[in-house]
């Protein structure tokens, strides 16, 4: 992580374009976890109807299904937490987020989460669009 050596002073453009507020990277990486429990809440008003049905025959079925619920919950939590620390950090602590969105094996979400991709608000998939492999 880098910190400005004055919070007042800007940072060029063209100075190191690697390098970003931390508040940034937080704020994105929040951003794909809320992402992540929509998904999960749609998905669950698709599949509800199939559960509920298969629970009738098997009631083991619904306790397992009611994962997906708290799956949502802990994702919207942690996006939550991100977001309350992106607010709390200072602007002049920068980091590279290169290597670490590199880890990421999904090219889309590496991209966004590493800043090298589409702007900002254009980072989420189209809707409707699913990728199976």
């Amino acid at each position: 992580m880098t910190m400005r050596p004055d919070s007042s002073a800007p940072i060029a453009a063209d100075s190191n374009p690697q390098q970003v507020p931390i508040a940034d990277v937080l704020s994105r990486a929040g951003h794909e976890l809320v992402q992540l429990a929509w998904h999960l809440e749609h998905l669950q008003r698709h599949i509800g109807p199939l559960i509920q049905e298969a629970a009738g025959r098997d009631a083991n079925i619904l306790h397992q299904m009611q994962s997906f619920d708290h799956i949502g919950q802990k994702a919207m939590g942690l996006a939550d937490f991100l977001a309350a620390l992106a607010q709390a950090a200072p602007c002049q602590w920068l980091v590279d987020p290169a290597a670490a969105a590199q880890a990421v094996m999904l090219a889309d979400l590496s991209s966004r989460l590493g800043f090298t991709g589409e702007e900002y608000e254009s980072c989420a998939t189209a809707w409707g669009e699913c990728d199976f492999f």
